[in-house]
């Protein structure tokens, strides 16, 4: 006769530091609330996604209209170095794109 046998362990291909994101439109503003959670997991876990979703230009172009710059930069003060070194690493990728050091209005935002 069979038995069930339930492991302790995560499968090997789920990775815990990373949060679940949301598809489509909503993946975004999702991540904009995690980051902004008075938990420090959430936070660093959001961090975790976003970071990975800021390689595509497009999302980059969909973070600062949604307001994340603001964000980012009240978490570069953050008590935790693993969130303050994910936001600097953010931040980064995101200066890397011509839409990441072009404000709103036009201008650019970083000299070349």
């Amino acid at each position: 006769m069979a038995s069930t046998r339930i492991s302790a362990q995560l499968p090997p291909d789920i990775d815990p530091t990373k949060a679940p994101i949301a598809f489509g439109r909503r993946a975004l503003p999702k991540l904009n609330e995690e980051i902004q959670s008075p938990e420090l997991l959430t936070q660093q876990r959001a961090l975790m996604a976003l970071c990975d979703l800021v390689h595509d230009p497009e999302k980059v172009y969909q973070a600062i209209q949604i307001g994340f710059v603001e964000n980012l930069k009240n978490l570069l003060l953050h008590h935790d170095s693993t969130v303050r070194q994910k936001t600097t690493e953010i931040l980064c990728i995101m200066a890397m794109h011509n839409v990441g050091r072009v404000d709103t209005k036009g201008s650019n935002t970083c000299p070349r």
